[in-house]
């Protein structure tokens, strides 16, 4: 990148930082004097479909965990087999 082109773009994102922070400034002070604070953060995440996950139980995750042990136990043995087979193919 030719270096007035870079110093040209360096200068702009300075200005416009410069600009965002002051508008930062602003907006607090607006929210101040209206008297909201991260509630608007709230509705705005509520508004656009974001939701909090939902816990679950102990029991829930021990089903889960047990279950996937067993897949993985499975997925070890059949690769295991796998291995045994293919020495067992160079052998004979």
């Amino acid at each position: 990148m030719d270096a007035k082109v870079r110093s040209n773009l360096t200068k702009a994102l300075r200005d416009l930082e410069a600009e965002r922070m002051n508008l930062d400034r602003q907006i607090a002070a607006v929210r101040a004097v209206l008297g909201t604070t991260d509630s608007l953060k709230v509705k705005r995440a509520a508004k656009a479909g974001v939701t909090r996950r939902r816990g679950m139980s102990a029991k829930a995750r021990k089903l889960i965990s047990t279950r996937m042990k067993a897949v993985w136990a499975k997925r070890r043995a059949e690769k295991k087999a796998a291995a045994a087979a293919k020495v067992e193919s160079k052998r004979g």
